[in-house]
């Protein structure tokens, strides 16, 4: 029976030394995994972060082609205005010398009308 408590000793020992590294690699383990859970965190908010500055980039680039595309159309729509209302101008003042250089020949055919008629009426006068 000696020997069973010299043994017991030397067992609980390496019991203890088991229980020891059992603990230790269950720290490990867990410091492993919170280490994963801590690195899993930041490239999640890495990428959370690339993918918002992506979207904001995009959506600035889009609002800059918008822009741009508008103040195109702006500048076409205004300059297609210049032109109607240069055309339109153009064909007002037109008509309107036309129409004074019809009333003038119109005035000129009257009194041309008028020296006729009072030409003839003298000469009708005179015989």
């Amino acid at each position: 029976m000696a020997n069973t408590t010299a043994a017991t000793p030397g067992a609980r020992a390496a019991v203890d030394e088991a229980v020891r590294i059992a603990a230790d690699s269950a720290r490990r383990t867990t410091d492993t995994a919170q280490a994963a859970i801590v690195a899993s965190q930041q490239i999640l908010d890495f990428a959370t972060q690339v993918n918002r500055d992506v979207f904001a980039l995009w959506t600035s680039a889009v609002e800059t082609s918008l822009q741009t595309t508008f103040a195109a159309q702006n500048a076409a729509l205004a300059s297609s205005q210049s032109l109607f209302d240069t055309s339109a101008t153009l064909g007002k003042d037109t008509f309107s010398r036309w129409a004074d250089v019809a009333r003038q020949a119109q005035a000129k055919t009257l009194s041309a009308y008028q020296s006729a008629t009072k030409l003839y009426g003298n000469l009708s006068r005179q015989e």
